[in-house]
């Protein structure tokens, strides 16, 4: 899926993808920070919360550069700068080296009115998720607590996992499977300004459909309080935000981050993939 070239065995293009899922990683977390960290607030510090001192997304990013200067926007940035290189460089791994060894097997069959879409992809992109989701928890919680202006602490790096889950798996196989039908029925991959809108696209589509989760999971793992209660139950974070749309807060700027990230990530991704083929590294591989 993260490349049209010639494939090798199943564990060369987990290898393969292990290093270009770095690059991706990086550019990722470098492009997609500062309204990460604007989505953030908005939907989970004190002060930035709708109808309890908080405004849209133009005044969050007012305050914050009032009082932070250019810096705010990158506040909390290492740990997940660090953390996104890793799982995202697995994540890739993973679906190319579970995609890759089910080929020619009976996963190769296409699921019924989906436009062709193959066994293998969903269960690549679920396998994909599910091992981001692991190592990704704990950076999203150092993540959103130093983006909402707190510590964080190493016994409770898994705190608001369940959450993390829930989101990531059904988000990531969603992107996969969205990319995947790109490249069978468009051409958008082909060149630059495809792959940014495809990748993008793919991935702003897939946070849409799960943004409740994301919302309820910062909050969980910023430790955001509701009327002094330490823990409160989702009931109560969703009462306190006013119902079900106070859910999607913060999905503008939200929007802009994963759009941006992904397309420029996506872009960065498919070069190096294209010049391990061009200068003959992809069959070096495969003959060791």
């Amino acid at each position: 899926m993260t490349h049209n070239h010639e494939r090798q065995e199943w564990w060369k293009e987990g290898l393969i993808s292990l290093a270009t899922g770095t690059l991706y990683g990086a550019t990722n977390t470098l492009t997609g920070h500062p309204m990460d960290t604007v989505k953030c607030k908005m939907q989970a510090q004190s002060g930035f919360l709708k109808g309890h001192g908080g405004g849209g997304m133009i005044d969050t990013i007012r305050t914050v550069f009032r009082r932070e200067g250019l810096m705010g926007f990158y506040r909390g940035v290492v740990p997940p700068m660090w953390g996104s290189v890793v799982y995202r460089s697995i994540q890739f791994s993973v679906f190319e080296s579970v995609y890759t060894k089910l080929t020619n097997t009976r996963a190769d069959n296409t699921i019924p009115f989906t436009g062709g879409l193959q066994i293998k992809t969903v269960v690549a992109g679920f396998c994909g998720a599910s091992s981001r989701a692991f190592i990704e928890s704990p950076v999203e919680y150092a993540k959103v607590r130093r983006q909402t202006g707190h510590s964080w602490q190493l016994r409770n790096v898994y705190d608001g996992f369940l959450l993390q889950y829930v989101r990531t798996c059904p988000l990531l196989t969603l992107y996969f499977v969205s990319i995947d039908s790109i490249r069978r029925h468009t051409t958008l991959m082909d060149s630059f300004w495809g792959q940014f809108i495809a990748s993008g696209g793919s991935a702003a589509l897939g946070f849409w459909v799960i943004w409740p989760l994301e919302t309820l999971k910062n909050q969980v793992q910023a430790g955001t309080e509701i009327e002094g209660i330490a823990k409160p139950t989702i009931r109560q974070r969703i009462q306190y935000l006013g119902g079900f749309t106070g859910l999607y807060r913060g999905i503008l700027p939200g929007t802009i981050s994963v759009f941006s990230r992904n397309g420029a990530a996506m872009i960065v991704m498919q070069k190096a993939q294209r010049m391990i083929s061009e200068t003959g590294l992809r069959d070096t591989v495969a003959s060791t």
